[in-house]
């Protein structure tokens, strides 16, 4: 699933967060209309997805979605969609909903991502990635897991959430929107709490930003390691 979103990352050249869904699904030939859209264009339909769910429908190259809900929740049930495109469902079986609810929630944001910003908080990923607070709980909890799974023993992040982390780092640094969202942070850390967070991150095997590469050499020279 990770190679999948990577490979939608760098086709469609994400260099901000919140992800643009929309653009997203542009970029792979879909229409998006809101059920209102739908039933002034196909009102059958719409009989067959307001019938069949609350939130949003694909159906061939068409998405759909109740624009009377939430945004951030409009912006999940997209992906969800989507999801259900990327990982060529066609069963309409729970567990295919449930992997496109997982894929929805990770495209948004992959926990590497949530790693990076030191997201402690379900108000800090609502805040970067735009989930609604429900889902932003969920992908805290599992985001804690996917930690401890790495922190705790031998395992590593993947090769493409690695890749998916440099890719970022890069078109950040060439967009304006990254300067934003560092000024979004809630505190600057002081340097005994960059110096743990820089243990935590080499004990994960995770890479270091260009600022903690800077400091842990400044902390070696000084014989701390």
């Amino acid at each position: 699933m990770m190679e999948k979103i990577l490979l939608i990352y760098v086709d469609c050249g994400i260099s901000s967060l919140p992800l643009d869904c929309y653009s997203v699904l542009e970029f792979y030939g879909f229409r998006i209309f809101t059920y209102l859209q739908l039933k002034k264009q196909n009102l059958q339909l719409y009989n067959i997805a307001i019938t069949y769910t609350k939130d949003s429908l694909i159906w061939g190259d068409i998405i759909a979605y109740n624009e009377k809900v939430s945004l951030n929740r409009i912006r999940f049930s997209l992906m969800h969609e989507f999801g259900h495109y990327v990982l060529e469902h066609g069963k309409e079986s729970q567990e295919e909903e449930e992997e496109a609810d997982i894929f929805a929630s990770n495209i948004l944001a992959p926990r590497i991502m949530i790693h990076k910003y030191r997201c402690e908080t379900s108000d800090r990923i609502h805040d970067i990635f735009g989930l609604s607070y429900e889902a932003s709980n969920r992908a805290l909890m599992d985001y804690r897991e996917w930690y401890e799974n790495i922190a705790q023993t031998t395992h590593r992040p993947s090769a493409p959430e690695r890749q998916l982390e440099l890719f970022m780092e890069k078109v950040f640094h060439a967009n304006t929107n990254s300067e934003e969202i560092e000024e979004e942070g809630e505190y600057e850390p002081t340097p005994k709490e960059m110096y743990a967070d820089i243990q935590r991150t080499l004990k994960a095997g995770l890479p270091l930003s260009p600022k903690y590469a800077s400091l842990y050499r400044m902390y070696q020279k000084m014989g701390l390691k």
